[in-house]
């Protein structure tokens, strides 16, 4: 199995979970966990990037990291990351 190394990662001692990065997502990344009443990242793979999620974060509870092939494209050096 592979281990995606990309997307969105919560922060769970800052995320208070309002749900606002489940509700804005529209690549559907993330899931809900109802026993916990959190954002969980379900599907990373399909995180396109668009940021939406960490920039509508209040809590700053989301790091979106990207693909290497977009840092790569954006000319910037992974191994500074």
């Amino acid at each position: 199995m592979i281990k995606v190394t990309y997307g969105p990662r919560i922060d769970y001692q800052n995320c208070n979970g309002c749900g606002k990065c489940y509700d804005t997502c529209p690549m559907d990344v993330y899931g809900w966990d109802e026993e916990k009443h959190l954002p969980v990242v379900s599907y990373p793979e399909e995180c396109r990037a668009c940021l939406y999620c960490e920039f509508g974060c209040s809590c700053v509870a989301i790091d979106v990291r990207f693909p290497l092939h977009a840092m790569l494209d954006f000319g910037i050096d992974p191994r500074k990351v």
